[in-house]
């Protein structure tokens, strides 16, 4: 598989788990139409942090798989630098939820 083909594979994997969290639920008003509601994941931080780590993990695992250390390096690297934004995603995880929670509330109050 191409690399090209690698990012356009992991470009619909990233839609595909969007769009269930934007389209919220579905609805069939007494006219027999039907409405699309918007639901907030409220579980957002946790699902990207989760993937961040699954993702860690699997590049470790492709890297131990790898004959010599010259073709391991950078599998080794990107789980390293995913490393360092998980890290990241954790110091701002406070920030985060409070920006869920404003979410939260401006979605309950309309």
């Amino acid at each position: 598989m191409t690399k090209e083909t690698e990012v356009q594979l992991a470009a619909k994997d990233i839609t595909n788990a969007i769009q269930p969290c934007a389209q919220g639920h579905i609805l069939e008003a007494p006219n027999g139409v039907e409405q699309t509601t918007r639901k907030f994941n409220r579980y957002l931080f946790q699902n990207l942090v989760s993937n961040v780590e699954c993702q860690i993990e699997y590049w470790i695992r492709k890297a131990d798989r790898q004959g010599n250390l010259t073709a391991a390096q950078p599998f080794r690297l990107k789980a390293e630098g995913l490393g360092y934004a998980l890290r990241l995603l954790n110091a701002f995880e406070p920030e985060f939820q409070e920006l869920v929670d404003c979410a939260s509330h401006s979605t309950t109050d309309s």
